[in-house]
């Protein structure tokens, strides 16, 4: 009988570890560091992008594309720093000019899930008559 019961209260305490999972309670964590890029003019920009020291990872993106930037998280939510540059000068070779983005957690690494606190927006710079591109956070 204590046998049984053990066994009863070992299958109850797995019941509830897994409903706390799915229901996304305390022992489901966000999985990534995210940001998201959204090319809002009518031309194809070039950004580049990293995660703390290493390599730079080129991107083309297409106009009215969005493109997101996710680090895996592996033992706790942190990911190292996110350095983002975008080549700004649409009339000559490439201008890099280095923006701080912040990330934030997401559940999958896309832009559908990324929080919009991290999504940025491609535009022109005003006066620049469609020369000069900077960013601007989600609220633009």
């Amino acid at each position: 009988m204590i046998k049984k019961h053990g066994v009863r209260l070992f299958a109850v305490a797995l019941i509830g570890a897994a409903g706390m999972i799915q229901s996304g309670g305390a022992v489901a964590a966000e999985g990534y560091g995210c940001a998201c890029l959204h090319n809002n003019i009518q031309s194809t920009i070039k950004y580049r992008f990293r995660w703390g020291d290493r390599d730079w990872r080129p991107v083309t993106l297409a106009p009215g594309a969005a493109e997101y930037m996710c680090w895996a998280y592996k033992d706790a939510p942190k990911s190292p720093e996110l350095q983002f540059q975008l080549d700004t000068d649409l009339s000559s070779e490439a201008v890099w000019k280095t923006f701080s983005i912040k990330r934030a957690q997401s559940k999958e690494a896309s832009c559908s899930a990324t929080p919009k606190s991290a999504h940025y927006h491609v535009g022109y710079l005003d006066g620049s008559h469609k020369k000069k591109i900077r960013i601007f956070d989600g609220k633009s």
